[in-house]
């Protein structure tokens, strides 16, 4: 490693103590961005690693992240896989090694990486997302002094993204079009706190709750226990037909993902619908399928970059504190 720290030095312009500065983010570094950025990107590209053994010993921060992706179920989602990666991204451009560790259902073996986490050097933690055990989890993460935030989870230290304005554009959009026989699919049981059913409160301040759920939603059933993306779109298939058999006037569909929109495009399109016209189409995550689809069919988005940026920002910090990032309605017309 000594002859890899004098190499980068030598590619970079710097004195091999500078360089060691910058790697080990010392306080009392004084380089400019620029040259951090050229020796950290130097240090990725000649495969450096850095030895935390002394590190630990001494009780010194080795600037490493566990982050800590709560189900197998999450990966699937391809905006929870661009997430992840823009994570990885930001991190390394920040100069910070990390750990990126799938948790399961099993509590005792989450607890376990966790603790192993701790002894290889991790300095924080970011959680995406609820695992098995949180409280264990997080109670080991205090007890060890490390810091820790999380993404959309109710822990005191997180990042969440709220859906409500997104969610309020689509159905707003439902409305302006004239489409007030509308459906919204989604996942049982029906809970009034969720963003969704919140948001349509919000739209009919005056309606009954039990008549909104009457009037305008579907259940999907207990999704929790699947996580076959193939299954949703099926699952949105069989509920689109079973929804349009039973009312064949419903002129828009807000289905809970994308996922289950893809599978409803293709029954709606079979029986001869035309998509945007004869009935509107929204989902939500905005995925590659979407947003490459000939027919328009409303979504919204994840900010990325935004949710990103602030678990970076906050991962290293102790007090307790709540971010919001509100995702972005996608509206396509005809």
């Amino acid at each position: 490693m000594a002859a890899t720290l004098k190499i980068i030095a030598e590619r970079a312009g710097l004195a091999q103590s500078t360089v060691s500065q910058i790697l080990n983010r010392r306080a009392h570094d004084f380089s400019s961005e620029e040259k951090r950025q050229l020796v950290f990107r130097l240090a990725h590209e000649l495969g450096y690693k850095q030895k935390f053994g002394h590190k630990l010993l001494r009780g010194d921060k080795t600037q490493t992240v566990g982050l800590l992706l709560s189900t197998h179920r999450s990966s699937l989602e391809e905006y929870m896989q661009a997430l992840i990666l823009r994570l990885l991204d930001e991190l390394e451009r920040r100069g910070y090694g990390s750990y990126f560790v799938t948790l399961s259902d099993d509590p005792e073996n989450n607890l376990r990486i966790v603790r192993d986490l701790i002894g290889r050097g991790a300095d924080c933690f970011i959680m995406l997302g609820a695992p098995v055990g949180y409280g264990g989890i997080e109670a080991e993460i205090r007890k060890n002094s490390r810091n820790m935030i999380a993404f959309n989870h109710v822990s005191p230290r997180r990042v969440e993204e709220d859906h409500s304005r997104s969610c309020g554009e689509i159905l707003r959009f439902f409305l302006d079009e004239g489409r007030t026989n509308f459906r919204m699919l989604l996942s049982e049981p029906f809970l009034f706190e969720e963003e969704r059913l919140r948001t349509l409160k919000m739209v009919f301040p005056d309606v009954p709750g039990d008549e909104l759920l009457r009037r305008y939603c579907v259940g999907l059933g207990h999704l929790g226990e699947h996580d076959d993306i193939d299954l949703f779109a099926r699952i949105g298939y069989d509920k689109t037909r079973e929804v349009m058999e039973q009312d064949p006037s419903v002129s828009a569909i807000f289905y809970l993902s994308d996922y289950f929109a893809v599978g409803g495009i293709k029954y709606l399109t079979e029986t001869g619908c035309k998509i945007g016209s004869d009935v509107l189409v929204a989902g939500f995550n905005n995925i590659h399928a979407i947003r490459t689809h000939c027919l328009p069919v409303t979504s919204a988005e994840h900010a990325l970059t935004e949710i990103a940026d602030a678990l970076v920002e906050e991962m290293d910090k102790s007090d307790d504190t709540i971010r919001t990032i509100y995702s972005k309605a996608v509206i396509r017309k005809v």
